[in-house]
């Protein structure tokens, strides 16, 4: 009871949080006149992205552009309710809605963030262990200064380090991209691609649109192979860099449980070393783990855009660069939107795996 009751207020404190966010997103796109503000819905075919421009008046119509700013701000919310988030000229040729662009190529992004995330728990976790378990001694050191070598490179560089050591070391390796074109094609694999408004096939791989997945359901060993290898490089780019923190928070939790008297009890009841570290020690040390780790989850969105845009991974991060880039404001709002939401969700879901964990948090 007492955690349904904290999950409740929990959401009721995320309506403020999401109406803030748009709030944001609001004043962003209106804070140089109407012209910004009809450029985010506006679609290049029709001309000038002008609030003067005649053929764009039913659009200035409807979002009120002429009105004073609380009046279209609830108009600005109705669209984003109704699923209106504007017009991106920068996601394919052509230009598609924000959201059709959302559909498009979140689920690149979410994979990405998904294995770097396993990858990064798996190894973080147990290598945390180790580094607890042997303190100050060389693998404690070792263990360390690999984590802080991680922490403290930038994305983009780790990125380029690994195309570069995989030039050098594997010429063949694939370094760009999500998958080989000559081994995916449209006219084939009719199930990796959507036709869009405009005619052109783009990617979006059915029904999982994760195409690791999607090539074994469909039984295409070669594109199963193909995608895997275009997924390492960035994975092992994103892992790395929030390896560091997931093993230093292991590490250090571990380390204080250590001091405790229960681990104290454990040891002089005779039990297994492997018993007390696994069922005690680290089960607690853990806790303040999850947390972090939801937490870099979210965080890998801003991580991605520079992971993505060096490794030309057609997902959210690229597309947000390319509307930087082209000035296009309706593709920046929809993936500052989009950020901002993710973030404020995740946190929600940590919160209440966390309060799931430890019941004195609902106290």
């Amino acid at each position: 009871m007492r955690l349904t009751v904290y999950i409740v207020r929990r959401l009721l404190i995320l309506i403020p949080t999401l109406l803030g966010v748009t709030f944001i997103t609001f004043i962003l796109s209106h804070a140089f006149g109407p012209n910004l503000a009809i450029a985010v819905y506006c679609n290049p075919k029709l001309g000038a992205c002008s609030i003067d421009n005649p053929r764009l008046a039913s659009l200035v119509a409807q979002f009120h552009l002429r009105d004073p700013l609380p009046v279209q701000y609830v108009y600005y919310m109705q669209g984003l309710l109704s699923g209106d988030w504007g017009f991106s000229s920068s996601a394919v040729s052509g230009g598609i809605t924000v959201t059709q662009a959302i559909i498009l190529f979140f689920p690149q992004t979410l994979e990405l963030a998904l294995t770097a995330t396993v990858v990064a728990v798996f190894v973080g976790i147990p290598t945390g262990t180790l580094s607890a378990v042997k303190k100050d001694k060389i693998a404690d050191h070792a263990t360390r200064i690999f984590a802080l070598t991680g922490y403290a490179i930038p994305f983009f560089l780790l990125a380029l380090l690994f195309q570069l050591a995989a030039i050098a070391l594997l010429p063949s390796w694939s370094i760009a991209g999500i998958f080989d074109p000559s081994l995916l094609s449209p006219n084939i694999q009719s199930w990796a691609f959507i036709t869009l408004p405009g005619g052109s096939p783009q990617f979006y791989s059915q029904p999982t649109h994760i195409l690791v997945i999607d090539a074994i359901l469909h039984g295409d060993g070669p594109v199963f192979w193909d995608a895997l290898k275009h997924l390492i490089l960035p994975t092992l780019t994103l892992a790395f860099g929030i390896l560091g923190v997931i093993l230093r928070m292991v590490r250090s939790g571990m380390v204080d449980s250590m001091n405790q008297d229960y681990v104290r009890t454990a040891w002089s009841k005779g039990l297994p070393e492997w018993v007390v570290v696994k069922k005690h020690i680290r089960r607690n040390a853990l806790l303040p783990a999850a947390t972090v780790i939801g937490l870099l989850f979210a965080s890998l969105l801003g991580g991605v855009v520079l992971v993505e845009t060096v490794f030309v991974w057609s997902g959210i991060g690229l597309w947000t660069t390319k509307a930087i880039l082209q000035f296009d404001a309706g593709g920046i709002m929809g993936t500052t939107l989009i950020f901002a939401i993710f973030l404020v969700l995740i946190n929600l879901i940590v919160d209440v795996v966390y309060a799931y964990l430890d019941p004195r948090i609902t106290l």
